[in-house]
């Protein structure tokens, strides 16, 4: 990808309409049009060029690059510059794996917290997902899954758990969306949910443990068949 098309790609997720600060929302273009796959891993990412086109300092695309290190989706490199890692089917695997432990941890202690009143939210929360899944809405349905991940890390009470799955965040989003897109596993992917929300609500714990098992084994199916289409190795 040469400068113009990363610019352009650039400016296409940079939302200036929050009043973030600009190493903020260069922060967020950067790792979205990462984590989606519209900046290529190998990218060759030049602050100076970079900076120039979009009539900016470099300070800002550098906080934001050095963020995007630490989160492993760029790299530095000696004489070469910042490059892309993007995101590998190593890291589907990986992140996997640690979703698996922690969401499963994460949804028996949501259960044990919850009131009726959170079960019956949550309720109407799989309800809306229902509905805009029958609608075709990908995008609404994306967000309502981030929705039902949120409400159940919430309600597990545990600042730990969140700050170990935080770093996995792009990835878990671009993995979301991935096996968002077939409409079988959106229809699979919500009935899982259901499956999940009467498990939470009745019981056992461990009927819990195994339909989050099963839903994310059942997603990590389709991200690697997704990646493998698009070449991603």
């Amino acid at each position: 990808m040469d400068n113009d098309a990363l610019m352009l790609t650039l400016c296409e997720h940079l939302d200036l309409s929050k009043n973030a600060p600009l190493k903020d929302a260069m922060y967020d273009a950067f790792r979205h049009a990462i984590a989606s796959g519209k900046i290529p891993a190998e990218t060759i990412i030049n602050e100076k060029q970079l900076a120039q086109a979009l009539h900016i300092s470099r300070t800002p695309i550098r906080t934001a690059l050095d963020a995007l290190a630490s989160e492993r989706l760029v790299e530095r490199r000696a004489g070469v510059g910042v490059v892309v890692l993007g995101i590998r089917m190593s890291d589907a695997e990986d992140t996997f794996e640690i979703r698996t432990v922690l969401e499963c941890l994460a949804t028996v202690k949501a259960a044990r917290n919850m009131t009726e009143q959170d079960f019956e939210d949550l309720r109407i929360l799989l309800e809306e997902g229902q509905r805009l899944n029958a609608e075709g809405n990908i995008e609404g349905v994306l967000m309502n899954w981030n929705d039902f991940n949120r409400f159940i890390f919430n309600m597990a009470d545990s600042p730990r758990l969140q700050s170990i799955l935080e770093p996995l965040q792009a990835y878990t989003r671009f993995f979301r969306n991935v096996s968002a897109q077939p409409e079988a596993r959106r229809d699979k992917a919500c009935d899982e949910h259901w499956g999940i929300y009467l498990a939470m609500r009745f019981g056992p714990e461990k009927r819990i443990e195994t339909l989050v098992r099963e839903h994310l084994s059942n997603s990590y199916a389709v991200v690697r068949e997704e990646m493998a289409l698009r070449g991603i190795k």
